[in-house]
């Protein structure tokens, strides 16, 4: 069962299960403050079947020492609490910066595209990084954690996270244009323990198509109608 309509949950069609809630109607927006999002996300949530596996899609982000006091990773970390707390069989999978139609316009990749589209400045911090996965391979990822019977906490990513403003740059020239970009400082790299998920990801034979700038490529050329 789905639990949502947007990026997570589309991408999901396909292995929908009535044994499992693939919970995918959590707040979108990492720049959300309004309490009433995250309040209505717990209600949902605390009224699922708690005798059926939970699959809930959190953040590395929570990982972030910049954002830890920020109302979005507090939420996440309340989240998986409650998540631990009220569903015996579950999944926690953190999820980095996802990729595909769809989702909140004030993600990585629309916000790029819209502003390139329309000629303004992005403010970028200089040694930001982001890991990138294309939404088209979460089911391959989360049907490897159910033939595995997976449960717990696990942390989405293949160790291949580029800077944020090489992100910005790869698209610039992708898409002809001239960068403007402002440079800030404020927030370092950070580490994300990986190694459970690839483990189970090779067994599974799961893995992204190609480098970071081929999955950069393959965005702008399925999207880039809708904002350029």
């Amino acid at each position: 069962m789905i639990i949502g309509n947007g990026l997570l949950a589309n991408s999901l069609r396909s292995i929908d299960k009535e044994d499992v809630v693939f919970f995918c109607s959590g707040v979108s927006n990492s720049g959300e403050t309004d309490s009433s999002a995250f309040l209505r996300e717990s209600a949902l949530l605390k009224s699922q079947d708690p005798h059926k596996l939970l699959c809930y899609f959190s953040t590395v982000s929570i990982f972030n020492p910049c954002k830890q006091t920020s109302p979005y990773i507090l939420h996440k970390f309340s989240m998986e609490a409650a998540i631990r707390e009220l569903f015996p069989s579950h999944i926690i999978l953190r999820l980095p910066n996802m990729m595909g139609e769809g989702g909140n316009g004030s993600n990585l990749f629309p916000y790029f595209l819209k502003n390139i589209a329309e000629g303004k400045q992005v403010g970028v911090f200089d040694n930001t990084h982001r890991e990138l996965l294309e939404v088209q391979l979460l089911p391959d990822i989360v049907n490897a954690l159910l033939e595995a019977n997976f449960r717990g906490s696990i942390n989405a990513g293949f160790g291949d996270a580029p800077k944020v403003k090489d992100i910005y740059l790869h698209i610039c020239s992708l898409l002809d244009t001239e960068p403007n970009m402002k440079i800030e400082k404020g927030e370092d790299a950070y580490e994300v323990d990986y190694s459970v998920f690839t483990t189970l990801m090779k067994t599974a034979a799961v893995a992204p198509a190609g480098s970071w700038q081929d999955r950069v490529e393959r965005y702008v050329n399925l999207y880039r109608s809708q904002f350029v």
